[in-house]
Formats: structure tokens, sequence, C-alpha cells
């Protein structure tokens, strides 16, 4: 696969993970499993019962009360273009996908075409292989032709830079939208994107602001150079005014997450309490899959899962005096995507068939197998990890940088590998990101830094050619009580050389100490990595050392 090919699946946890692989076959498009970051808490909609097909997909619905307006609604779609088969005993059926979305979304919309919104809350073109080969371009086609009227940019949506971002923009016949990114030089909206937008469903006028998960140290440095994110509450105070002047109801689009991980990040359970102006928020960031809407004081909370499995529906009754709104359905919030919902948009499931037969070059060919199998976990000992960190480790040293230590992000394995052959398009799901290796030099005072950032509050890291041990309990700053690099004791005066991946040398997951290595050097893309190593060891039985100890 070339370099530059990014994908970036969220996570399930390991029995929904079983428990889906045990139900289902994949149609070789990678990131069956998509997650969130390990702040998130995912609830994800059960595994579907063969939906009954007899005259549903073709069925008329009733048309929409004149006095209603209704929002049709998608989150992290992660780049799940095509569909998943679905076998229940001798019953299969397909699940999910932008074909059948786009099919759902035509149904709906027939109800009432001037009163209908299609709205999507961000992370819709990084998580597979199948967009990642033209950097979310068949993404944003199908979504355009399924009719979507905005999206809000979801942190993911910025991992393939810039650049790409705005190339996105111009392909996409809906608006991108964002609030609290802006340009650092100006304190400007970003050309590729509008902060609200205004839709005049002729019964009311409705104003959708776009709100981004406002930590920018879960994005690529590079990829938001220049940016600055900002508070979401304090930009929707900011845009209210002029919004409530120009529209009757207020939607917020918001890629915050129900919670948003920290007091200090905010979420939607946080905007609706500080901005109770807003009439509703459809959300995303977590893969909340919400049947029923949370209430938050007068202000209902929408969210629609994660993978293109579910599209939301919500029905807002107008106040025809005011214009204002009078009632949100909030029950039976979310219609389950699958066979027998509709018929496949055929404009989208004829894209859907080019882009398979490209991603299918990729995806099939074997890189080796593994005799154990390899569960995708956090914890600083997980074989899979662990194999990952060797990778680099030899990369490194295969390139002659002298590679002492290497280090990866737990949260940056995303999918599990089972027992059996190991295709790129496997390795794919479990290295998404495609993030470059790097090497840089650090001295034994700043290696053991990142390691007391692994035992303290930043992210976990899987590491090869050294060990630690440490405390918890200790204060922050001396939670490390033994270090070795190569079987010898930590040096603090040595200079080591470091392997790890751009994305934690800028900073990523709270690590800073990379950052603060000179004489950096860029070498290939990690999955790349990767499978060169799996090649050379193949077949593959790792174990679980104990390179990290807690006492």
């Amino acid at each position: 696969m070339p370099n530059g090919i990014d994908l970036m699946p969220e996570h399930h946890t390991a029995c929904e993970q079983l428990l889906r692989l045990a139900t289902r076959t994949s149609s070789l498009i990678l990131a069956l499993f998509l997650v969130v970051l390990s702040a998130c808490t995912t609830q994800l909609a059960p595994v579907s019962r063969p939906p009954s097909t007899t005259g549903a997909a073709t069925a008329t619905l009733p048309a929409l009360a004149s006095d209603r307006i209704q929002i049709l609604h998608t989150n992290d779609i992660h780049g799940r273009l095509d569909s998943l088969r679905v076998t229940t005993g001798s019953t299969g059926f397909e699940q999910g996908g932008l074909a059948l979305i786009g099919g759902m979304i035509a149904k709906h919309r027939a109800r009432a075409s001037q009163r209908t919104l299609v709205l999507d809350a961000g992370d819709a073109w990084v998580g597979t292989l199948i967009s990642a080969i033209d950097r979310g371009r068949s993404i944003v086609q199908a979504m355009s032709l399924a009719g979507y009227d905005a999206m809000a940019l979801g942190n993911h949506d910025f991992d393939w830079g810039q650049e790409e971002l705005a190339s996105r923009a111009k392909e996409a016949t809906f608006t991108l939208l964002t609030a609290n990114v802006v340009e650092e030089s100006t304190g400007r909206t970003p050309p590729f994107a509008k902060p609200y937008v205004v839709k005049d469903l002729g019964i009311a006028r409705v104003a959708v602001i776009g709100l981004t998960y406002p930590s920018s140290t879960i994005i690529r440095a590079a990829s938001v150079k220049g940016l600055r994110f900002t508070s979401p509450v304090e930009s929707v105070r900011r845009y209210l005014p002029e919004m409530q002047r120009q529209a009757d109801v207020i939607v917020a689009l918001s890629h915050l997450g129900l919670e948003g991980g920290s007091a200090r990040l905010g979420g939607d359970t946080q905007l609706a309490t500080e901005v109770p102006e807003i009439d509703l928020i459809v959300g995303g960031h977590d893969h909340r899959a919400l049947r029923t809407a949370q209430s938050v004081n007068d202000t209902k909370i929408f969210q629609a899962g994660a993978n293109s499995e579910n599209l939301g529906r919500v029905e807002l009754t107008i106040d025809p005096a005011t214009k204002k709104v009078a009632a949100v359905k909030g029950s039976e919030a979310l219609l389950t995507v699958s066979t027998g919902a509709a018929e496949p948009h055929p404009e989208i499931a004829k894209l859907v068939a080019e882009r398979r037969v490209e991603a299918d070059k990729y995806a099939t060919r074997v890189l080796g197998r593994t005799e154990e199998f390899l569960q995708a976990d956090r914890d600083m000992n997980n074989p899979l990890g662990n194999l990952v960190a060797d990778a680099l480790l030899e990369y490194g040293r295969r390139q002659g940088w002298q590679t002492d230590l290497a280090f990866y992000n737990g949260a940056g394995l995303r999918a599990s590998i089972g027992i059996g052959e190991i295709t790129y398009g496997k390795l794919a799901e479990v290295l998404p990101f495609q993030n470059s290796v790097v090497s840089v030099d650090l001295t034994g005072a700043q290696v053991k830094e990142v390691f007391e950032g692994m035992a303290g509050s930043a992210g976990r890291l899987f590491m090869a050619g050294g060990t630690m041990v440490y405390r918890f309990a200790e204060p922050a700053g001396k939670r490390v009580l033994e270090a070795t690099v190569g079987g010898a004791p930590l040096d603090p005066a040595r200079v080591y050389r470091v392997a790890t991946i751009d994305y934690l040398h800028g900073g990523g997951d709270g690590h800073t100490g990379f950052g603060r290595g000179t004489n950096l050097i860029y070498g290939d893309v990690d999955v790349d990595a990767v499978a060169a190593y799996i090649q050379e060891r193949s077949p593959l039985s790792p174990k679980s050392p104990g390179r990290v100890i807690a006492r």
C-alpha cells in the first residue's frame, strides 16, 4: 500500500468485538470496529436480528404533519462506505453503509422534502481502507448524492491535513461547519468551513452551528498547524445573537461527545446546561446509539451510534404563531440501517462497487500468520502492542538509526487480530492512522520524563528495548522506581536513540517529552514498518513480557 493512506477505526470493547466477529463476515471493507478516545464510553445498538423485508424497502411512508420538520442525522461514519454482511444461522443480510443510508434518506425525505434537514456530526471519512485510498473523496461523493445539508467537523476530519480538508469542502454539496476552530493569525473560521448555516424550511428557519472536539492534542500536530481550538460554549454564545436574528430554531451539530471527557473540555450535557437557548443537539464523537433522546432541562440530545449502522430521526413540532419549537419527539430516535429498511441508493451503490474493487487490491495481500489471538487493548504489556513496538525498534535499526528504545501509543491499536492469516487489510484496521515512524535523540532524563508520563496521567504507551517499574501512589514525577534500557540501568546523562510516531512526537495523548528530542528523522508510515516485521517473523506467537510493572 502506498505511503499516506490513512485509516481510523474506533473502539468497541473486547466482548463487543468477539460478538460481532462471531456474527459477521466482512466483504473486505476494513475497519469493522471504529473507536473513540480513551475517555469516551461506547454505547452500541445491539447486533441486529434479520429484518423483515416483506415490502418494507419500497413501502411509502405517511406524509409528515404540516406543522412538523424532520432532521435525519448520522455521526462517526469513519469511512464506512460499504455494508457489512450479517449472518444469523442460515439467514444473512446487509447492515450499514452509505448506499442503504442514502436510500433511507430518500425514503424519509419523500414525507416532506421541503421540511427535511440531513446532518452529520463529524468524523465522516477517516477510518477504512476504502476511504483512505482517495482521502475521503468517495465518502464526500456518497454524502453529496444522499443529499446531506451540513456536517460538523470532527477531530479525525483534520487527520489528513488542511489541504485535503479544503479539497473535500470544495467537492461537497453540503456545508462543513465548525464554530470553535479558528485561524490563529486572524481569529476567523478557516476558509474550508463556516461557523453556522441557516436553512429555510418554510414553516421555520433553522440555524445549525457546528462544534468540534476542542482538544487539538488528539490530532496530528502538523494537520492543525495555525489553528486554535476554542471553547464550544463560548463559541455558541458568540454567534447566538446573530443566529437568533436570522432563525427561529437553533440546532447544535456537535462533535463533543455526551460528556466531553472532562469538565474542561465540556460536552453536550454541559453545552445544553450553559446555553439553554439551543433547541436541540445532534451529537457525535463518543459513538452513542441513543434510541431515546437524553434531556437536559428543555434541550434534547440525539446521537446515532457510529459506522453508518444507524440513521437518526428527529421530529420537531413548530408553533405556527411563533415559529418556535413547540415539541420534540425524542423516542424511537434511531432507525437501523439494514436490508429491508430501504432500497439502496443506486448511484451510491455503483460508487461503492467501484471503490471496493480498488480497496480489495490492497486488502487481500497476506503478510503472515499468528498462532495467538492478538487482542487490542491498552494494557502496557499487551502482546499486540509489544509486537508493534518491537517492529518500530527493529525498523529503526534496519534504517541505521541505532535505535535503543521504541514507543507506540496504546490508543493507536484499533482492532484485534484473530488466529490465522494476517492480511494487509487487517493490519490496516489495527493501525489505521498511518502515522510516520520518526526517530529522535533523548537524554536519559528526558526518557524518564516519558516513563513518568506513562506512569501518570498521560496516555498509555507500549515500549520495546527497555523496562520500567512504577508505583502510581507516589507523587507525580516520582512514580518511576526502576528503569532499564538494553538491560542496563537508565543513565540520565546518556543520549538514547528513540523510535516512535509523529503523533507522539507532536505531543499526542499528552506526551510532550518526545518533542524535546533532537536530530529528528522521518521514516515510513507505521503500518508498512509493522507489515515488514510480520513478513520477516511469521508465524507469530507473541507473549506478554513484563516490560512495565506496577507495584
